[in-house]
């Protein structure tokens, strides 16, 4: 009597496959043959959701041993005890998912002098079994290939409508979805943890230590997870540091096998920043945990402590004037000098006093005294005061471009431009056949410039809104200072003080040069990781 061997898989316990054949179903067409056939049926191999996308056989055996699938190793067994002649199948991508892996499960199978019959294609013997591993090997796997192309480009599509991309949406959000059909609609802030958020942001702005935030929420708050113990260390800052948290949905950057390598950075909350090399970004596709000055006041204080803080640094303790100044010749940014003596200080070019092999070789080494900084910064603040203005520091250097009235021009120029194309378009109706030429020659250009001058406008407009909500939160700022009086301002803590110049000077720097202050231009640091 011929013995067989039926084996039965798919890649998921969803049965999620590109052709959607379930195990019962691939088991009873299995069975049916061998009755039919007379076969004594010597075991039913099933693979009921374990990937199969592997080059060795002994790996996938190993991996899926792990999660309770024997399969694999029971084939191994049938192949050294020789106990069948026939293995059935449906196809052969049910073996494997890989060219490598379908080969050898073919060549082990006809090595013990079997049979394989599958379904699909019939008898697979000595005589058309290497064809066979060409043909259906490469089915197997490019099927899969395409599977998983579709897929990746299902969830970008998902992305960009504002829709979830993974199963586990982090807790800043929830999934909003239609009663009746359970289909996702959009995503929204989870507003029942709407006190952790206002307690997580007033712990930032304080000053407290990224990988203090968790135990403090609880120490002086209360806040537990859903398991009703404390958020682990660190788990706060990873779900600030997410896209999705700032009203975002991103792909590819946090892909090991994608080019930037990285995590977090500036542009999940910076829109001004580029996106990392290979990253996908869809910008403002749901809404934000936190909004308007709020929002503004945390993503400044997370600038800056990337720019002031350095090591264990806590950035409570942060010096007033840290990451406010660069040298003027070499681009550094400024250092505090502080005499054993404690009675004096003042800021400086690291490069100058140091010989550190990542810093570069600079000859400004003069030092400028903290009080002689003091006095010029106090003269900015109090102009500010008196015209409720940040201007002041053009006085010293232009450096800002009026993105508003630009972008009012720039529609300007637009709308006439499209005037002067609907009148073309009238009068070429009109118009012989001879000038019908030079009319399509003239709209042309004009459909080309349109269309450079909406491209030039789209990013104008995102200029002028981030420079409204620069400006809004540094009038909000300057109101603060007015309130507290200049006088009062000096004598706060040293983290307060630099949280307000930094808010007040948005992305512009002083220039130190010979131990004073020659200049304010617009500096754009290299992004780096937040500390």
């Amino acid at each position: 009597m011929v013995r067989c061997v039926i084996w039965c898989a798919v890649s998921s316990r969803a049965q999620n496959e590109p052709d959607k054949i379930s195990l019962p179903d691939q088991e009873a067409d299995s069975r049916a043959l061998a009755e039919g056939k007379g076969w004594e049926i010597v075991d039913v191999l099933r693979v009921p959701g374990h990937s199969r996308r592997y080059v060795d056989f002994h790996e996938l055996a190993a991996d899926a041993a792990k999660e309770g699938v024997d399969a694999f190793n029971r084939l191994y067994n049938h192949w050294k005890t020789e106990d069948f002649d026939v293995l059935v199948v449906r196809d052969g991508d049910r073996f494997a998912r890989t060219q490598a892996l379908h080969a050898y499960v073919v060549e082990r199978t006809i090595n013990i002098k079997a049979k394989i019959y599958s379904l699909q294609d019939g008898w697979v013997d000595e005589s058309n079994f290497r064809l066979w591993i060409a043909m259906s090997g490469y089915k197997a796997a490019g099927d899969i290939d395409r599977f998983v192309k579709a897929r990746d480009r299902a969830m970008t599509a998902r992305a960009k409508m504002g829709l979830p991309i993974s199963s586990r949406v982090p807790i800043s959000h929830r999934v909003v979805r239609d009663a009746e059909t359970g289909k996702a609609l959009r995503l929204e802030v989870n507003e029942e943890k709407r006190q952790l958020w206002n307690d997580l942001a007033a712990l930032i702005l304080e000053g407290l230590a990224w990988d203090s935030l968790d135990g403090a929420l609880f120490a002086r708050f209360g806040h537990v997870n859903d398991k009703g113990v404390p958020y682990y260390a660190g788990y706060l800052y990873r779900l600030i540091m997410k896209p999705i948290f700032w009203g975002h949905l991103a792909r590819y950057y946090a892909n090991p096998d994608c080019s930037n390598g990285f995590k977090y950075g500036a542009w999940m909350y910076d829109e001004s920043v580029p996106v990392p090399e290979d990253a996908v970004v869809f910008r403002n596709t749901h809404e934000p945990v936190w909004t308007g000055e709020l929002a503004e006041r945390v993503k400044a204080e997370i600038r800056r402590r990337s720019e002031t803080v350095r090591g264990n640094t806590d950035p409570a303790k942060t010096h007033r004037f840290a990451g406010l100044g660069v040298c003027a010749e070499c681009g550094s940014f400024w250092s505090t000098h502080v005499k054993k003596s404690k009675s004096y200080r003042g800021v400086l070019c690291p490069s100058a006093k140091s010989r550190a092999s990542n810093l570069p070789n600079c000859s400004n080494r003069k030092i400028m005294s903290e009080k002689r900084l003091i006095a010029l910064v106090n003269g900015y603040l109090a102009q500010m005061i008196e015209r409720n203005s940040t201007d002041v520091f053009n006085a010293v250097q232009p450096t800002e471009f009026d993105f508003p009235k630009r972008l009012r021009e720039l529609n300007a120029e637009i709308a006439k431009l499209e005037v002067q194309a609907r009148t073309l378009i009238r009068e070429q109706a009109k118009a012989g056949s001879e000038l019908q030429g030079m009319y399509q020659e003239e709209l042309a250009q004009i459909d080309l410039r349109l269309k450079n001058m909406k491209v030039t406008r789209e990013v104008l407009a995102k200029k002028a809104a981030e420079s409204e909500k620069t400006t809004a939160l540094q009038q909000a700022t300057l109101q603060e200072l007015a309130e507290l009086s200049l006088e009062a301002f000096w004598q706060q803590e040293s983290r307060y003080i630099n949280q307000v110049l930094h808010r007040l000077m948005g992305k512009k720097r002083f220039l130190l040069l010979d131990g004073d202050i020659i200049g304010v231009a617009e500096i754009r640091r290299k992004q780096r990781s937040h500390t």
